[in-house]
């Protein structure tokens, strides 16, 4: 893995939007692809990875904080602890100036994080918003005996943490070298009071919480783009001895067969016949996200290298409301040369005129006359990839570097 940070990797801003980094890693991607790229596979993995944790708001936000390394230990306890899960000079400052102040509770604790969920959603949900009702069960502090796991009368000091709720765990982190951590005691689940057997509540049986239903309705603005939050506030599960946790749903746009959406506006990939990208069309091209078959009329020559703007086609904002435009990239389809029989002289006569050079004596010794046959793409990729493979085999790696960088030929118009 690279040494370069993660936003390094994808060239782009720690402050970068959502849709930036989504877009720097399709540029990067495509250029890297090993399918494309062999020499790029490794820097493709580092792109993909780099692109995996910061796509995800929850995992991005554990970047920013921790790095790419953030070690999880396994304690002899059953709990895990994160040796970086500290807080800094400041935290410690408002946590023993201020004991039970704002951040922390009165044992010093943070407070809890939010409970994640994803909502993956299509550009058509997103462009149309969407209402959800979801049944949740969550645990909330037992009412029957008020979140203490049977009468308080019957509450006895843990023995295994002296009341304390917490245990000293050691752990080997190198040869020679010992670490020494605040564990939850797993014997009273971190309370300092323990409850014997036959004095345990009957309806948590001693857990302190007990399952409750609830339901939410979630409720997507249309616009709404990915990584969008929703928040529900204490509707998460809670410790008997902590506020509930907020409950967070995350947007995230599943990928659409030929839109991809940047910000406002909407890029399609589309195919086309040569006689349409030579004399014109007029002609239902596909169904847009709000449900409208587009007609899209276009006069003249349309080279590989165009781009059909269709202005008002594109996302609705979230905010104003207002649509950005579509914008349309076309491949074009030549007819099957195996049916497709011409009548060469017509077809030239109509087509504007080539221009070729001749070489004479001056330019070469000889004229070579050679006839040239078809070979398909995908068996020229494949004979490039097997001699860059064999030249790398015999430590002659620079042999067919360059061949395999060339671009395909275009057809163009003149």
């Amino acid at each position: 893995m690279s040494t370069r940070s993660y936003y390094e990797i994808l060239e782009v801003e720690t402050t970068a939007s959502d849709s930036e980094i989504k877009r720097a890693y399709r540029k990067l991607a495509m250029m890297y692809h090993p399918d494309k790229n062999p020499e790029g596979a490794e820097l493709f993995k580092d792109i993909s990875h780099a692109y995996e944790t910061l796509s995800d708001p929850q995992k991005r936000a554990a970047y920013d904080r921790y790095g790419s390394e953030k070690p999880q230990m396994h304690d002899p306890y059953g709990d895990f602890y994160d040796p970086y899960d500290m807080p800094d000079m400041q935290d410690l400052h408002d946590m023993f100036g201020n004991l039970g102040g704002q951040g922390y509770d009165h044992r010093g604790r943070r407070p809890p994080q939010p409970e994640m969920h994803t909502l993956d959603l299509t550009l058509e949900e997103l462009f149309k918003g969407k209402k959800m009702r979801i049944k949740l069960t969550r645990s909330v502090p037992c009412k029957s005996c008020k979140g203490l796991g049977g009468k308080s009368e019957v509450l006895k000091t843990c023995v295994e943490c002296s009341g304390s709720g917490t245990k000293t765990a050691t752990r080997q982190v190198g040869p020679g070298f010992l670490s020494q951590m605040q564990v939850k005691c797993d014997a009273c689940k971190g309370s300092g009071k323990v409850i014997p057997e036959k004095h345990r509540c009957r309806r948590c049986k001693g857990k302190c919480v007990a399952d409750e239903s609830d339901t939410i309705e979630i409720v997507i603005k249309p616009g709404s783009s990915n990584g969008d939050e929703i928040r529900f506030p204490g509707k998460g599960d809670q410790d008997p001895r902590m506020p509930a946790r907020d409950l967070v749903f995350v947007v995230k746009e599943t990928a659409h067969s030929y839109i991809s959406r940047y910000g406002p506006h909407l890029v399609a990939s589309w195919e086309i016949d040569l006689a349409d990208a030579l004399c014109g069309f007029s002609r239902d091209l596909f169904v847009n996200i709000d449900g409208c078959a587009l007609r899209v009329t276009h006069s003249g020559c349309l080279s590989s290298d165009d781009v059909l703007r269709l202005p008002g086609q594109g996302m609705v904002s979230k905010d104003t409301g207002r649509r950005g435009d579509m914008f349309i990239k076309f491949t074009i389809r030549f007819p099957d040369k195996k049916k497709w029989r011409p009548d060469v002289d017509k077809l030239r006569a109509l087509l504007p005129e080539s221009k070729w050079k001749r070489f004479d004596s001056e330019d070469a010794k000889k004229l070579s006359d050679v006839s040239a046959q078809t070979i398909a793409r995908d068996g020229f990729d494949k004979l490039i990839r097997s001699e860059q493979e064999h030249a790398r085999r015999n430590n002659n790696s620079d042999r067919y570097e360059d061949m395999g960088s060339h671009g395909q030929p275009e057809c163009t118009t003149q």
